[in-house]
């Protein structure tokens, strides 16, 4: 079973941005008091049990872990948002969505 981890840092996010460096890595933030949240969490957490291999996925909480999640949205450039989807490569985003527009199908075929 694919797994996701935890980010809780800014350091720990700057890792993830710098390990998507020739491969590819998937980002969900989201917060844990947001029904729209709620919704994007079951569909990532359906997704990533099919998730093709190689891919390396991680989560951040945006209220517990707020530095770290507004650090990303600087340092790539794409407006900060929750629940969102960050799809990167070569540590730049080549792909994003956002509230209801995360979806398995949206997931299956940004990473494809």
């Amino acid at each position: 079973m694919t797994t996701s981890t935890e980010i809780r840092t800014e350091d720990e996010m700057r890792a993830f941005l710098e390990a998507s460096n020739g491969t590819l890595s998937v980002l969900f933030k989201h917060s844990p008091t947001c029904g729209t949240s709620q919704v994007a969490w079951e569909e990532w957490e359906e997704w990533i049990h099919s998730s093709p291999s190689g891919v390396s996925l991680a989560w951040c909480d945006v209220v517990g872990a707020r530095p770290a999640a507004r650090g990303i949205a600087s340092w790539l450039g794409v407006l900060h948002q929750s629940p969102q989807v960050l799809v990167l490569r070569d540590g730049k985003c080549v792909a994003h969505a956002s509230h209801y527009s995360i979806t398995r199908d949206w997931l299956r075929n940004a990473v494809s």
